[in-house]
């Protein structure tokens, strides 16, 4: 399919967060992924690295040769906080950023949490202090290399990746061990979200707390590279949340962060199209990688 054609076909979709824009995103996505297993690449499924049934990753690297020195991509999915997973049998997703990502020169974990409600802030960021703790102890036995990691998030994901740097008072002295983040239309500022059931139930219904769980603050003075991308389709409340954050590091900084604007994307598909032909992110997301992962 012609990037084009993908474009507007993805466009009458429409910009709205709901399952039935979920459905018809991946529809429209999948079959233009190859399937695994992929032949070039070694995939370990479910490897825990912590004690919840959803500590779990998988581990992709390259199946013919151990290359160990290589960047670390670790993706941690969206699903607002209540649903979502790394991978589902007979999907490419997300598997589809494993193999972009060992084709293109690292090494890649695809990440699983707990979710909302059981679990409420910050059980996202402390699973992912599990998974720094677990790639520090054990991630050269799976040929991890733990001291070039890069977290990369998309939607929810994004927040519990910008909590994770924002709130590194949570596990201090512990040193954040990661080299950049890479945030796909995520959240911010909880408070400026409209009211919806995915924060509360992640959050709790006490509003006045949520300016202290945002990352706003801790992103704009962080020294952790940034790469932030917004989708040409996202609702309006993620451009405004991706607006702020450009304007507080601005603001912070005197200059702004890597930004991409995806082009012909949406919500969703921004990780979903990760690697296909015309993807304007993947590209910015090796550059990066590249930059900071020396």
């Amino acid at each position: 399919m012609h990037f084009e054609q993908y474009r507007t076909t993805l466009a009458a979709i429409g910009r709205e967060i709901s399952p039935a824009t979920l459905v018809a995103t991946r529809n429209l996505v999948t079959p233009l992924h190859e399937q695994t297993p992929y032949s070039d690449i070694k995939v370990l499924r479910d490897v825990a690295y912590g004690p919840h049934e959803r500590n779990r990753i998988d581990v992709f690297t390259a199946a013919t040769k151990a290359e160990s020195a290589r960047p670390v991509l670790v993706f941690v999915h969206g699903g607002g906080f209540l649903a979502g997973d790394k991978h589902a049998e007979g999907s490419p997703f997300y598997s589809n950023i494993g193999q972009w990502a060992v084709r293109n020169g690292f090494n890649a974990v695809t990440f699983t949490y707990r979710l909302a409600p059981q679990h409420k802030w910050p059980s996202g960021i402390e699973d992912l202090r599990l998974l720094m703790d677990f790639l520090q102890r054990d991630g050269a036995a799976y040929g991890l290399n733990a001291s070039r990691v890069f977290l990369m998030g998309q939607s929810a994901g994004a927040a519990h990746v910008a909590g994770y740097i924002a709130h590194a008072d949570l596990y201090a002295p512990k040193p954040h061990c990661v080299r950049g983040l890479i945030l796909l239309s995520g959240i911010y500022d909880f408070a400026a979200m409209p009211p919806s059931p995915m924060e509360p139930a992640y959050l709790g219904t006490d509003r006045s707390l949520y300016p202290g769980y945002s990352s706003l603050a801790g992103l704009a003075f962080t020294d952790v590279p940034l790469l932030v991308t917004l989708a040409e389709f996202d609702p309006p409340q993620f451009e405004q949340q991706a607006l702020a954050l450009l304007v507080a590091v601005q603001r912070s900084k005197g200059s702004l962060p890597r930004f991409v604007h995806a082009v012909g994307q949406n919500h969703f598909s921004v990780a979903l199209y990760l690697g296909l032909a015309g993807d304007l992110v993947a590209s910015q997301i090796k550059s990066f990688i590249n930059e900071h992962g020396k």
